[in-house]
C-alpha cells in the first residue's frame, strides 16, 4: 500500500512542497484519512482539530483537497527564511497568551474570501495525545461567522515528532473528519466570553467522540490503492 495524498489549490509553492513530501511520507507514516466527504468543496469552511505535533498542519493539508490555511506561533516566523517558508503553506503568525486581534482578523478575512481555515481550539499541542481545554478564541470565531464547522481529531502525529522530541519516529497517521457541528443555537447566543467558551467546549466534546472512534475503529483507510 502506498501513501496518497491529495491537494490542490492557487500557489504553486504550496502544490509543489507537496508533491515533494509524498515520497518521504509514504516511507514514514502509513497514512489514513477517514470522513474526508464532510468537508464542502467550496466555501469559508472551519477546520477544528486536537493539537499534538508541529507537524499536524502538514498531515491535515495533505487530507484535504483544498488549501489548508492555518495559524502559526509568532516567534516560528523567525528567522525570516522560515518565516518565508510558513507563509508559502498559508501559516498566518498569532501571538501566545495573549488575545491577538490581527490574527483574529486575519482568520474572519480568509473565511470572507471562501477560504478552508484550520484552528488548534487548545491554542498549543497537548502531552501524550490528551485532549486539552479549548481557548475562547476559537468560540469567538465560530460566533462571528456562519460557516460550517468540521471537527477533527489527528492521532499519530504525537509519535513521529512528540513535543519536545530531539528526533523523528516511523508510525500511522489517522485523520478523522466529523460532519458539520450544528452550532445555530449557541451561535444565537449574546456576544460575550460565555457564550464564547460554551462554543469552545462544544467543539472539544465532539473531538472527543472522534478520538473514540478513531480508537474503536483503528483500521479504517479512504487511501487504498
Amino acid at each position: 500500500m502506498r501513501t496518497k495524498f491529495h491537494y490542490s489549490g492557487e500557489k504553486r509553492f504550496y502544490r509543489f512542497l507537496y508533491r515533494i513530501v509524498q515520497p518521504l511520507f509514504g516511507w514514514l507514516v502509513k497514512f489514513e484519512a477517514i470522513g474526508r466527504e464532510y468537508i464542502p468543496k467550496e466555501g469559508g469552511t472551519l477546520i477544528m482539530s486536537n493539537h499534538v505535533s508541529y507537524l499536524d498542519p502538514i498531515f491535515l493539508g495533505a487530507a484535504v483537497t483544498r488549501e489548508l490555511h492555518y495559524m502559526a506561533r509568532d516567534n516560528l516566523f523567525r528567522p525570516k527564511l522560515w518565516g518565508d517558508f510558513l507563509t508559502y503553506m498559508n501559516a498566518f503568525p498569532v501571538r501566545r497568551g495573549e488575545p491577538d486581534i490581527k490574527a483574529l482578523r486575519t482568520t474572519l478575512s480568509l473565511l470572507e474570501k471562501n477560504r478552508l481555515v484550520l484552528i488548534f481550539p487548545e491554542g498549543t499541542r497537548g502531552i501524550d495525545g490528551k485532549l486539552g481545554e479549548p481557548v475562547e478564541g476559537a468560540g469567538f470565531i465560530v460566533h462571528r461567522t456562519d460557516v460550517p464547522v468540521i471537527p477533527t481529531f489527528v492521532k499519530g502525529t504525537e509519535i513521529i515528532l512528540p513535543k519536545n522530541a530531539k528526533g523523528i519516529k516511523r508510525a500511522k497517521v489517522s485523520v478523522y473528519f466529523g460532519k458539520p457541528l450544528e452550532l445555530s443555537t449557541l451561535r444565537s447566543l449574546k456576544r460575550g466570553r460565555e457564550t464564547y467558551k460554551l462554543i469552545a467546549q462544544e467543539i472539544m466534546r465532539n473531538i472527543a467522540e472522534l478520538k473514540e472512534k478513531c480508537i474503536s475503529q483503528p483500521d479504517v483507510s479512504e487511501y487504498r490503492e
